[in-house]
């Protein structure tokens, strides 16, 4: 009986081990070279509050221009002055995850790094519950560059386009589900799920700051603080 009884002990350690190991996401440590400045956005507008809503839109075309009919309201970043910094509009298809996002960035496209080093320069950095928290970034450059820290992979089978604008630079961008593990959100939808979004604005003095739509680091791990539904 002992034998088994600290066999059982064994097995449970190991399994609990594994299941927060899992659960992890590697986020890269700053380069010492890059002053990194964190500001944290206010929630100022209607379109912000704790729990942002995603509907489908059964046809989504990328080309550059904002055409889609989506159906709501798009997500407001803004900086410690209730400047907006970024207007964000989320949907979804079959075919996988969408975005529109239009930025203000005074000096965009400031960004060599790849792979997991592309948060180093104007970028946006994603974070989404499925099952575990998924870190996504897409660099904001003409060369496009995505990539899943939690998979430790670039995202494959992308529709992404960048284009400058007149105040700073647009995205648009599908992701395929499979880069979440995922066929769909059968399981998923109408379920509360962690959520955050930060836009990247690298400065031509070499400093980044960091404008997240979350009020606070809840999550210093994962930094998925605000909760997103997908109807």
């Amino acid at each position: 009986m002992k034998k088994i009884l600290l066999f059982f002990i064994l097995f449970l350690f190991i399994f609990i081990h594994t299941f927060s190991q899992d659960k992890k996401v590697n986020i890269p440590q700053a380069d010492p070279a890059v002053k990194i400045l964190y500001t944290v956005p206010g929630s100022g507008s209607t379109e912000n509050s704790n729990i942002f809503e995603v509907k489908p839109t059964p046809e989504l075309k990328i080309n550059g221009i904002f055409d889609e009919e989506i159906k709501t309201h798009p997500l407001i970043i803004q900086d410690k002055k209730s400047n907006i910094i970024a207007k964000i509009c989320f949907s979804y298809n079959n075919n996988g995850l969408y975005l529109f996002a239009d930025v203000i960035d005074k000096s965009p496209g400031l960004n060599k790094n790849l792979k997991e080093n592309i948060n180093m320069g104007d970028s946006i950095e994603l974070f989404f519950e499925f099952g575990r928290v998924y870190h996504i970034g897409i660099r904001s450059t003409e060369k496009k560059e995505l990539w899943n820290w939690t998979l430790q992979s670039n995202i494959d089978r992308d529709n992404t386009i960048y284009k400058k604008t007149k105040s700073g630079y647009i995205i648009e961008c599908q992701i395929p589900w499979h880069n979440f593990m995922t066929g769909c959100l059968c399981s998923l939808r109408n379920k509360e799920l962690n959520f955050n979004v930060i836009i990247n604005n690298k400065t031509w003095n070499n400093k980044i700051i960091k404008y997240k739509w979350c009020r606070k680091d809840e999550d210093k791990e994962t930094e998925a603080c605000r909760k997103i539904v997908f109807r």
